[in-house]
């Protein structure tokens, strides 16, 4: 159970030993659920060695599998996520008078923005802005393309929990990169010092040199090149001379 005071967190945490070989292969199995007075104010969910399996909506009270094939092997009873949820909620309204309603510290998130792929012009692709390492698990995020704000094709993770306590957050955005567009990540958390925080991203396009102008430079390469043969000729020519005059005299 977490010692800030601002936020309950429920953790627990399985391991799994597998061995193979004589050799231990170890597995966790962990489930994650918080409750706090900023919004979201609760989430739950299931994590297998870092990977999400599921995270149940608590108001449609339906499980959300990370993969579809997931459902097919396994299941899990989204009652039993609200009552769990039910249970943080009172021990969280008692920690909270404990600390006598002290706030709990903010960290501000570490923020990246990549692609998912290598970049293409005219290809399509997605770009992945990832804040890391956050407290509390409360945050806007949104894209910008060319200043202007994008809705389709942008949608978002839950927040994963760390062993350390700290929080990590994706935002997706399905696009095609074209020449010269600039993509802007917007990230407001109480953490920052200044909300929001932008992330800038833009197709980094190799130079295409022209046909014309790459034969040009081949051809000074190649003049240059014969001019100086033919200047060291005449200088060798030139030496000879020199030295037949000097045995001549």
């Amino acid at each position: 159970m977490s010692g800030r005071t601002h936020l309950y967190l429920g953790c627990l945490v399985l391991t799994l030993c597998l061995y193979s070989n004589q050799a231990e292969i170890e597995n966790v199995l962990v489930e994650t659920d918080f409750v706090q007075t900023l919004s979201p104010t609760g989430e739950y969910g299931f994590q297998f060695d870092n990977d999400e399996i599921f995270n149940v909506d608590l108001e449609g009270k339906k499980v959300r599998w990370r993969l579809p094939q997931f459902g097919d092997v396994a299941g899990f009873d989204a009652a039993g996520a609200l009552q769990s949820m039910n249970i943080d909620k009172f021990n969280f309204q008692l920690y909270v008078k404990r600390s006598n309603y002290t706030k709990a510290k903010n960290v501000a998130p570490e923020l990246h923005v990549f692609s998912e792929d290598p970049v293409i012009v005219g290809q399509p692709n997605m770009l992945i802005c990832w804040a890391a390492k956050l407290f509390p698990p409360s945050m806007k995020m949104s894209w910008l393309k060319n200043g202007q704000p994008v809705i389709d094709g942008v949608s978002e993770s839950d927040f994963y929990g760390a062993s350390d306590g700290s929080y990590s957050k994706f935002l997706y955005l399905a696009t095609i990169p074209q020449e010269e567009e600039v993509y802007t990540c917007s990230v407001e958390h109480p953490g920052q010092r200044t909300n929001p925080t932008n992330l800038f991203w833009s197709p980094q396009v190799p130079k295409h040199v022209s046909e014309t102008y790459e034969n040009v430079i081949c051809g000074l390469g190649l003049a240059c090149g014969i001019c100086g043969i033919i200047a060291g000729i005449v200088l060798i020519i030139k030496g000879m001379k020199n030295v037949n005059r000097g045995r001549e005299r």
